[in-house]
């Protein structure tokens, strides 16, 4: 069985990865494992910024091994064109990253759904997904308030591109 690993880069509780897991597993009928718990690289932090580079922690995932990479950031990312990311997947489709750092709310449930619709996002981008304009989890996220009101679903279009890939 293929396995998409997730990578836990810096301090996230292991009880949310072990929430999202069992959830993701639903989603993708693939299995998901924690495969490494992984420090905040210091050579991608952006110091004037006070955020790490999105693009070269995303760099260091692609070494991992699975059918696809999820790295789970607990720090603030950015990349040098935007003032912050919620998460980016690389350009070959085997690694993503989400930061959990803007997800965070005080109702657990929320800030468990926030993570897992950026994971599927991002894992939709790895299989070829472009942004939706749907009511979709491939629609364009430009604030956490954007996270809260998509759907934690592919729309019917994406979920028939992205079923050739899934079992």
């Amino acid at each position: 069985m293929d396995t998409i690993n997730i990578v836990i880069v810096g301090d996230v509780a292991p009880s949310i990865t072990e929430i999202i897991r069992n959830e993701l597993e639903q989603v993708f009928a693939y299995r998901f494992r924690v495969y490494a718990r992984i420090p905040l690289p210091e050579k991608c932090y952006m110091e004037k910024r006070g955020q790490y580079n999105a693009a070269c922690i995303l760099e260091k995932l692609l070494k991992y091994p699975g059918y696809r990479v999820v790295g789970i950031v607990s720090r603030d990312i950015a990349y040098p064109e935007f003032n912050f990311l919620l998460g980016l997947a690389s350009a070959d489709g085997h690694a993503c990253i989400i930061s959990v750092y803007r997800l965070q709310h005080e109702n657990t449930h929320r800030y468990l759904e926030r993570i897992k619709k950026e994971i599927m996002h991002e894992l939709g981008h790895t299989f070829g997904l472009k942004h939706c304009k749907n009511e979709c989890v491939m629609r364009f996220s430009n604030t956490v308030f954007d996270t809260d009101i998509k759907p934690a679903k592919f729309c019917d279009e994406c979920a028939c591109k992205i079923k050739a890939h899934l079992r």
